[in-house]
């Protein structure tokens, strides 16, 4: 059974929201990343945003950048800008589509491309970047379930599960996983972020639902849970290959993420928020900083690239096995998609 949640400070919730609007300066930036001659990368949601931005700068570095993306046309075009823009790089870059966390379907047809793609070359980093965000919730996924759950929890799970044969080797000089969360998990439900009688909301009409803030909460909480979970999980093979896995809160950012958040919003939000690139530095720092070592794994990163707090009470369910029941909730709902 999980401890009853420990209290936590309504303060915590303006700190966090200081910590994306007026962050520190980025301070591991594109000239001190290592060279990645001969490392793969995958990262998903990279035709568009962060992703975009993370993908050009590892590309950037001689990475064999392995798009991950829904739609073929936006991820072709987003390979043939970053081709464009970036001169001289030895990496390359593979579009991998179809892949939506909407329909868990689509989830195992993807990693066998990757598999095929990605050969015999060591992959090094992860970078679960794709989300959805409220208020652009569809509602509902194919498979009946609360969509930003589906999207942000389910399909990043099932995707890491058949990377997992592919990443737990020791081939690379560095392994890195990060999962993108936000602020935004303070404003998870009261029992370490989660509605545990039903995260997922499957079978609840989506007017009987919470807010969709809360359900974006609950999913960037169970992020913070999933990095330290899946550390846990495989801790004999991440001690062997010297891995790191870590939960992200790249900024508070104009991206595609807001897209439609309305009129005002969007004319608002330019002055209030950073473009895409400072999330990739948030994200990439979370990748390659030499800074974070094992001892910092399931660290929760904040902008521009440091560590910080998470939420009291998510924090101590990293501790007290909370993070390893989400994880096995989530796992009995993939495994009929394994």
């Amino acid at each position: 059974m999980t401890e009853p949640a420990p209290p936590f400070a309504k303060l915590s919730v303006l700190s966090g929201l200081w910590q994306g609007i007026w962050p520190k300066k980025p301070t591991f930036l594109p000239d001190q990343y290592p060279d990645l001659s001969g490392i793969s990368a995958i990262v998903t949601g990279a035709n568009t945003g962060i992703g975009y931005e993370v993908a050009k700068l590892l590309y950037g570095k001689n990475c064999d950048v392995i798009a991950v993306v829904r739609s073929e046309l936006k991820g072709k075009e987003a390979r043939e800008k970053i081709l464009s823009e970036v001169n001289g790089s030895g990496g390359s870059i593979e579009v991998i589509s179809g892949c939506d966390f909407l329909d868990l379907s689509t989830v195992k047809p993807a990693a066998e491309k990757i598999k095929a793609v990605l050969g015999d070359r060591p992959l090094g980093i992860i970078i679960h970047n794709a989300g959805l965000m409220a208020p652009n919730s569809n509602g509902t996924s194919k498979q009946g379930f609360e969509a930003m759950f589906s999207v942000n929890v389910l399909g990043p799970q099932l995707l890491q599960h058949f990377l997992d044969p592919l990443f737990l080797k020791k081939d690379a000089a560095i392994k890195r996983i990060v999962w993108v969360s936000s602020a935004a998990h303070l404003y998870g439900f009261k029992e370490y972020g989660i509605n545990w009688d039903n995260p997922t909301f499957r079978d609840v009409p989506v007017n009987r639902r919470p807010h969709h803030q809360t359900l974006y909460g609950q999913s960037k909480a169970a992020n913070v849970l999933q990095a330290n979970a899946w550390a846990v999980k495989n801790q004999k093979a991440v001690d062997e290959i010297s891995c790191v896995s870590v939960s992200c809160f790249p900024g508070v950012l104009y991206t595609q993420l807001v897209r439609d958040w309305g009129f005002l919003a969007n004319k608002l939000m330019p002055l209030l928020t950073y473009g895409g690139v400072y999330g990739a530095y948030t994200e990439l720092y979370s990748a390659l900083s030499p800074d974070l070592t094992r001892k910092d794994q399931g660290a929760y990163t904040i902008p521009f690239g440091q560590i910080g707090e998470p939420r009291a009470d998510i924090k101590a369910g990293m501790r007290n096995g909370s993070d390893l029941k989400l994880w096995d909730i989530a796992e009995d709902i993939i495994s009929d998609y394994f």
